[in-house]
């Protein structure tokens, strides 16, 4: 059992898809920071997270993710010559801003964790 999910991380990053994986976990933060300025249409998001990170994201994945943040009213939707143009709301910011706090510091939590483990494993094959 050890093994097969063993064999599925090492999968992950035997394909280096990891990057992938993090922005899709990542996604609702990050589609909120993204729309923190200047109201974006949802193809330029697609493009930007490409350029970004080399990720191509399906419309299909990104347009429920914004009607559902609309819906939460932290995006506010305007549509100008046929174009939806998204943008955050001061909701949208405040919460985006309490959830990287919260990121950040789970991150760090288990970061230590990992480095922490690390540590104890170089030592044991040291001796």
């Amino acid at each position: 059992m050890r093994e097969r999910g063993l064999s599925v991380v090492a999968s992950v990053f035997e394909a280096n898809d990891y990057i992938g994986n993090l922005v899709k976990s990542f996604l609702d933060v990050i589609v909120l920071a993204m729309l923190n300025g200047e109201p974006t249409h949802g193809y330029k998001i697609i493009a930007d997270l490409h350029r970004t990170f080399g990720v191509l994201l399906s419309p299909g994945t990104l347009y429920p993710l914004l009607y559902n943040l609309e819906a939460k009213k932290l995006v506010e939707v305007k549509e100008v010559k046929r174009k939806k143009l998204y943008r955050l709301t001061p909701m949208g910011r405040e919460r985006v801003f309490k959830i990287i706090r919260s990121y950040k510091k789970n991150s760090e939590k288990i970061f230590r964790f990992i480095d922490k483990n690390l540590e104890t494993e170089t030592t044991v094959l040291a001796t």
